[in-house]
């Protein structure tokens, strides 16, 4: 077998996916309710009761349904891993660097692996619609694409602001994918209208259109939400990732030593670092680095505090211990919007906590962000989206200190996601051209 691409075969693609809950060295902390404290058990009924019952599940490995699994081969999985040898020839360096493709899917994401399971939990338990919240990212048409590969109908909401400067890729999504899309704030709810009573110029934000995902789902009977990140349930189906990434390791005899990925939520990271976290707390596992890569604009790893805090509107009440951004007011623009959220994920903030996590974090004028991913383009031929090439750049800059020390590391980092779908994505890098 060639050590350059490592496949694997559909026989090959995991049985089950890791929940790492059982073998925690000490319990998460507990959801609890923001209005008396108490621990919360369940999600609310705007999730599915599948949703619900893995969100707090003891069981270590969670069968993956066979309609599932041949969802996952039709979307490509087994994904390969590659030597990226041009890059590390590029650099000079003894580190060989392997990059997992997490961004061969439909819509080329890694958050196709979560959207598959939402969708057929949805269609297993009775309802007809997934409603979720959209943005200029190719994330809308994954969840497009999930819900209609099992039969339902998908709404997606996505702020006014966002509809007016993505005309092309709105118009994209009603008449090319055929999908109800709703400006936000919108007249399809109660709060929408209000909003729009006060302003009718209102521009929308992140908090109105996920509330009014809330209020369409309560209101339809037929109708549950689908979210891309932050909750166990959703860091668990990712672990696919990471899985599929043991298997290739032990085919051609390496011993990782450095994991690399962007961190938003960090649904990417978790999947890809999990079952080797598992392996470390076996002692099967020694001298390895767990680097998360963030932007100092919401570097919370790094630079907040582990704390109880809201959750970024995933669900309305609900406190959870977290790493939540200081400042959340006029973030600067940045080319990879996708890694500036206001929480991490309680499980991923957990294992940071516990001392599993590095991090590291790059400047926001993104200019070492940007070479990146024009060195990666140049030697190994993909375009990466924004936040795919800040794990490109850590990979680089650890494979420089295997350069100077002469250490022979291997690197092992996740593509989350190319750009090749996302024409603003692109109009970002052209920024750094002009």
């Amino acid at each position: 077998m060639s050590s350059e691409i490592i496949n694997l075969s559909q026989n090959d693609i995991p049985r089950n996916w890791y929940n790492i809950l059982p073998d925690l060295p000490e319990s998460l902390p507990p959801y609890r309710d923001a209005e008396n404290g108490k621990e919360i058990r369940d999600l609310p009924d705007i999730y599915t009761k599948t949703a619900s019952n893995l969100e707090f599940s003891g069981k270590r490995w969670v069968h993956i349904p066979n309609a599932i699994r041949s969802a996952y081969i039709h979307c490509g999985r087994p994904r390969p891993i590659i030597r990226a040898k041009r890059l590390e020839k590029f650099l000079k360096t003894p580190a060989r660097i392997y990059f997992k493709c997490e961004n061969l899917s439909p819509g080329g994401s890694f958050k196709i692996n979560a959207s598959l399971p939402q969708a057929y939990w949805a269609m297993k338990e009775g309802y007809k619609q997934t409603v979720f919240t959209g943005g200029p990212t190719p994330t809308g048409f994954i969840h497009i694409f999930s819900s209609k590969f099992f039969g339902l109908a998908p709404t997606i909401f996505m702020t006014r602001a966002d509809c007016e400067e993505n005309k092309e890729q709105v118009l994209f999504i009603k008449k090319m994918l055929e999908a109800k899309l709703l400006q936000s704030p919108s007249i399809q709810t109660e709060i929408g209208r209000k909003i729009l009573k006060e302003n009718p110029n209102h521009k929308g934000s992140w908090v109105i259109k996920k509330k009014e995902v809330a209020e369409e789902v309560r209101k339809n009977k037929d109708a549950v939400m689908i979210i891309n990140s932050f909750l166990n349930h959703i860091l668990m189906t990712q672990t696919i990732i990471g899985l599929e990434v043991k298997k290739q390791l032990h085919l051609i005899d390496e011993k990782p030593d450095i994991f690399i990925a962007a961190v938003g939520g960090g649904s990417n990271f978790y999947g890809l670092i999990a079952p080797f976290i598992r392996d470390y707390l076996n002692k099967k596992l020694h001298d390895v680095k767990f680097l998360a890569v963030e932007s100092e604009t919401t570097s919370k790893l790094t630079n907040s505090s582990y704390n109880y805090v809201s959750m970024q509107g995933i669900m309305p009440g609900l406190l959870v211990k977290s790493y939540k951004v200081k400042n959340k007011t006029h973030l600067p623009l940045i080319i990879a919007r996708g890694i500036q959220t206001e929480n991490t994920a309680p499980l991923l903030s957990f294992l940071r906590h516990s001392g599993f996590i590095d991090t590291v974090v790059y400047p926001k004028d993104e200019k070492a962000i940007f070479e990146a991913a024009r060195i990666f383009l140049n030697t190994e031929g993909y375009l990466l989206a924004p936040e795919s090439s800040y794990s490109i750049r850590a990979a680089i800059d650890e494979a420089y200190k295997a350069k100077h020390s002469g250490e022979k590391k291997v690197i092992v980092v996740s593509l989350s996601a190319t750009t090749y779908l996302n024409i603003e994505e692109k109009s970002r890098y052209l920024s750094f051209m002009i």
